[in-house]
This record gives C-alpha cells, sequence and structure tokens, in this order.
C-alpha cells in the first residue's frame, strides 16, 4: 500500500506475504515503513527464493499460455517475474548461438497492468527480481515513450495501443518485438475492456505470421459473474481471449504451508 505524505511516499512492506521465500518472513503483525528508495534498495540487495507454490507455478507454465489464480497478496507479480527472466535467458543464450530463428530473436516481454498507479510499483518489482542488468522500461499516458531497446515494458493497455500506432514504425512496440506479455489482473479481459483488444490484436498477429507470443494471465478472482452457469461461461470467454489452454492455482494448504497470510496492506 503506498500513502503519499508531502513529497515523500511511504510503503508499508509486510515481509509475510508481499515477498517470496521463508527467509523474509517476520512476526505475524510486523510491518515497516520505507520511502520509495528505501525499499528499491532493500528489494535490489536481497537474494530472492520463490516459496515453493511459486517454483511450482513456473515450473507448470512451460511453454503453454497459462492463468496463475493466486490471492492477492500471495505474490503472482514473482511468478510472472521468474517466467520473464527465464524467457530472457532462454533467448540470450540462442541468441548467441547459431540456432537463433526470427522466433527465438524477439527480445522483450511486455507486462500489462489495468491502471497507471500500478505502472511505476510493477516496473520496480520486476526490475528488483532479474537484476539491473537488464531494462525495465515503463509507460502510460502522459509520459515519453522509451527511446531504447528494453527487456520488458510495463505499460497500461490504453497507453499501449496508442503507442503502437503513434509509432508504428517503429519495430521496438510491434509484437515481433515480444515473446510473452503479461496480463496482470487478467479477468478485467471479460469486461469491453482495453486488455480484450490486446488479446485479438496478438491472436491476429498469429494468426497472419504463423508466429507465437506466450501469454501469462495472473488473477485473484477470474470472474464478476454469479452462479455456476454464469462463471463457466465467463472462464470459457476468458480463456478464449487469452488462448489459454493452461490453468494454475495453489491449494489453500499449499499457500498456508508455504508462510502465506491474508493481508490487507500489502505490495
Amino acid at each position: 500500500t503506498f500513502e503519499s505524505s508531502k513529497n515523500q511516499i511511504l510503503t508499508i512492506i509486510n515481509f509475510s506475504t508481499s515477498l517470496p521465500g521463508p527467509s523474509l518472513s517476520l512476526a505475524k503483525n510486523d510491518a515497516y515503513f520505507f520511502s520509495l528508495a528505501s525499499r528499491d534498495n532493500y528489494l535490489q540487495n536481497m537474494k530472492f527464493q520463490l516459496r515453493p507454490y511459486q517454483k511450482q507455478a513456473v515450473d507448470k507454465i512451460g511453454d503453454q499460455n497459462t492463468i496463475v489464480k493466486m490471492p492477492t497478496g500471495s505474490g503472482k507479480t514473482f511468478v510472472a517475474a521468474e517466467f520473464i527472466k527465464q524467457g530472457l535467458k532462454k533467448r540470450s543464450l540462442i541468441s548467441a548461438s547459431s540456432l537463433a530463428s526470427s522466433a527465438d530473436s524477439t527480445s522483450a516481454a511486455l507486462f500489462l497492468v489495468p491502471a497507471c498507479d500500478l505502472v511505476a510499483q510493477q516496473r520496480r518489482a520486476i526490475e528488483a527480481w532479474i537484476g539491473r542488468d537488464h531494462y525495465v522500461a515503463e509507460y502510460m499516458g502522459g509520459k515519453s515513450s522509451p527511446s531504447r531497446r528494453f527487456d520488458v515494458l510495463v505499460s497500461t493497455p490504453q497507453a499501449f495501443l496508442i503507442l503502437q500506432q503513434v509509432e508504428a514504425e517503429k519495430k521496438l512496440f510491434a509484437w515481433s518485438n515480444f515473446f510473452a506479455c503479461v496480463f496482470d489482473e487478467c479477468h478485467h479481459i471479460i469486461k469491453d475492456h482495453p486488455y480484450r483488444v490486446i488479446a485479438q490484436g496478438i491472436n491476429a498477429w498469429q494468426s497472419h505470421y504463423n508466429n507465437r507470443i506466450q501469454i501469462l494471465g495472473l488473477s485473484a478472482s477470474l470472474t464478476y459473474a454469479v452462479g455456476h452457469k454464469a462463471v463457466e461461461a465467463a472462464l470459457g470467454n476468458l480463456c478464449y481471449d487469452l488462448s489459454v489452454t493452461n490453468m494454475i492455482s495453489p491449494t489453500e494448504e499449499e499457500l498456508m504451508s508455504a508462510g502465506y497470510t491474508p493481508k490487507d496492506d500489502v505490495i
């Protein structure tokens, strides 16, 4: 949770729920306040380790289009960050060999968030996880577009759609530059939302160029629907729009045994 106080933004970090790794768990009610700069330095200096259910989720993603359903504060972002990190490492190794194809040479991941106030937050979390050897750019309405090649772009969906149109001549923002697209809070795609437009754009591009962008959806609640039939229909539409063939959701026992406890104030 981020709160503004004059010119300084303080961050409440609940270590027992928001950060991966059993070594990071503190007393149940402990919360610490950091400036954003202090928080970023802290994250950069930590040796991250995925919790068992997070590692299992990453392993199960494989090369499939996947939705990861996990409760708020259980570390969905870290699952996505590790997925991206592994994808970047794979492409780095392939591009260094003589076996690289045009599909393997796609260099970046797109991480979409539904609200502007999540852009910088998720950019910092991803950068902390994958390391500053990789450039993680951010974009939203009112900001200048990235001017150099990035490894990850964190953006709001509508701003990215406009960016693709306005700077269509730049391969930097073309689908051919991306190997993966992460939809944070992917349940928004069920509504009349820019997420749906982007998913349709990816599907059209893949059909035309016979190429592929891997999709990863993240959500704590997959649908707004009520009633069995409505929920079933909504989930079907969600999986269809994202071309999802794989859904991962840790059990409550797996979450609790790894140290997850539900909290309100989490990043």
